[in-house]
C-alpha cells in the first residue's frame, strides 16, 4: 500500500507538470494555471514526505494519510481564495501560502516521523 501510493504521488508530479507545461502552450488562465501550481507543489511535497513515511505501521499510516488528505485540501482552497493576495503592505499569495503550509506540514511530518522512529526502536529493544 504505501509503495502504491508512492508510486501514483510521483506519478500525479510528473503528470501535472507534463500537463501544466503543454497547458501553458494554448489558451492561458491565470487561475486555473495557479491551481495548477498549488496541487503540483502539494504533490511534490506529499511524494517526499511519503518516502519517510515507510516507517509508519499501517494503522499509522492511515490515520497520517487521512490527516494529510484534510489539511492539503483545506490548504489549497485557502491558497486558491487568496488569489494574488490583497495588496496590503504584507500580503500573502497564494503560492505564498503553499510554501508556507507545504513547509509547515512537512516540518511536522518529519518531527512526528522521528518520534515513531524511536518509539519503535524503543519498543523492539525491549521485546
Amino acid at each position: 500500500m504505501k509503495k502504491a501510493i508512492s508510486f501514483f504521488l510521483f506519478i500525479l508530479s510528473a503528470g501535472i507538470f507534463w500537463g501544466y507545461s503543454s497547458y501553458t502552450n494554448g489558451q492561458f488562465d491565470y487561475q486555473v494555471a495557479q491551481f495548477i501550481g498549488y496541487i503540483f507543489y502539494w504533490s511534490v511535497a506529499l511524494f517526499i514526505i511519503s518516502l519517510f513515511a515507510w516507517i509508519l505501521n499501517n494503522k499509522k499510516y492511515k490515520i497520517f494519510s487521512l490527516i494529510s488528505l484534510v489539511y492539503i485540501l483545506l490548504a489549497v482552497l485557502l491558497a486558491y481564495e487568496a488569489g494574488d493576495g490583497n495588496g496590503a503592505i504584507v500580503s500573502f499569495d497564494g503560492k505564498d501560502l503553499t510554501i508556507i503550509f507545504a513547509g509547515l506540514y512537512s516540518f511536522v511530518s518529519i518531527i512526528y516521523f522521528i518520534v515513531q522512529f524511536f518509539k519503535n526502536r524503543k519498543s523492539s529493544d525491549h521485546k
